[in-house]
């Protein structure tokens, strides 16, 4: 694992900042055996790995500029350890301390938020990881959020602006919910089977999503002011306000002045996926990619397809499709698949030959 460690150290990275490594495993050791010291030793603009062990890391609170990596959440190695963390919490004060501008990686989250009375967090980037709930606070702003499996809310707070969350996969009650600021974009994510999927929205644009269920399950409710294009949703029950079609065009529905689709929008109807036996629940060996026949094929605002394979963030994959990692991309770093020692026995002045394999997650 050293091995790795040091192959880590090989990504170019800015010539000011220094990079950390970290290891919960005693067997593995690495600078640091925790994520907290690491944090609190690094200098604003620093990168720091955490490799992937069977142990969950401590809690930690950013208060600087950061780049962390994990190994990721679901890893399709011969080691196959990820890199587990509780909570994670940015703060910042009138002072020295301000994590705006982290950027969190290859991490399996229960939670990540705020910290107390800490002052607006902004331009903070989160991708790739797998994680149960998102909060933000006042001020907050200028987070973009995507390519993640999220099974709990992203919560806006009422307070929080120019929010991008895109290419993510929400569910198990995944959903985003309060933000009621401007520029919030929810763009090519797909939800399914979540009662309320969206909830509590103010001025959100809201494109190019796909909502699945089996059921007549309710989308989306108290939605006031956003705008609805290319949007697919298997249920017909959109949402709590009469008339419910909101996704319609010139319908003025869903709340107070809502604007209509200018593209296709499609309401119970199947998305087609490539390869997926239950629309009420997500599964790793599933393909959500669309068939070639789907309706939301090449329909989206953008002219990709809608869901999470079209727009900015096509979501990458880990493995391949039905493999249970075409979900889990690692981090876009290169990482080792394996290493092969051949000659586990040497003598002194001999060479130990290792062959090693290793992939660049793009």
């Amino acid at each position: 694992m050293k091995t790795l460690l040091a192959l880590f150290v090989l990504v170019p990275m800015a010539v000011s900042a220094t990079i950390r490594t970290v290891s919960n495993d005693i067997n593995k050791p690495a600078q640091y055996p925790d994520i907290p010291p690491a944090v609190a030793a690094a200098n604003s603009g620093d990168t720091i790995y955490v490799n992937g062990t069977q142990y969950t890391y401590s809690d930690f609170t950013v208060t600087k500029k950061l780049v962390i990596i994990g190994a990721g959440y679901n890893v399709a190695n011969q080691f196959n350890l990820i890199s587990m963390v509780n909570n994670i919490s940015f703060f910042k004060d009138a002072g020295v301390n301000d994590g705006s501008g982290t950027v969190i990686t290859g991490f399996k989250i229960y939670a990540i938020g705020v910290s107390g009375s800490s002052l607006g967090i902004t331009n903070i980037k989160i991708f790739r990881n797998q994680i149960s709930g998102i909060s933000a606070n006042t001020g907050t702003s200028n987070w973009t959020v995507y390519n993640n499996l999220i099974t709990g809310y992203l919560n806006g707070a009422n307070a929080s602006s120019n929010f991008i969350i895109q290419n993510n996969i929400f569910f198990s009650g995944g959903n985003v919910v309060n933000f009621n600021q401007p520029s919030v974009v929810i763009d090519h994510n797909l939800f399914i089977n979540d009662s309320g999927a969206l909830s509590a929205l103010q001025f959100a644009i809201v494109t190019n999503n796909i909502f699945t269920s089996s059921s007549n399950t309710l989308v989306m409710s108290n939605i006031n002011q956003c705008t609805f294009n290319s949007n697919m949703s298997i249920s017909t029950n959109i949402s709590s306000y009469t008339p419910s079609n909101s996704f319609l065009a010139n319908g003025n529905t869903g709340g107070a002045n809502q604007s209509g689709s200018a593209t296709p929008t499609f309401i119970g109807v199947n998305p087609q996926f490539v390869a997926d036996g239950d629309f009420n629940t997500y599964n790793n060996t599933f393909n959500y990619r669309l068939s070639s026949g789907s309706p939301g094929h090449n329909a989206a605002s953008d002219g990709t397809d809608i869901g999470i394979y079209g727009g900015t963030y096509p979501f990458p994959s880990g493995g391949a499709p039905g493999s249970g990692y075409d979900t889990s991309p690692l981090p876009p770093i290169p990482q080792i698949n394996s290493v092969n020692i051949q000659n586990a026995s040497v003598l002194p002045g001999q060479q130990l030959q290792v062959n090693v394999t290793a992939t660049v997650n793009n």
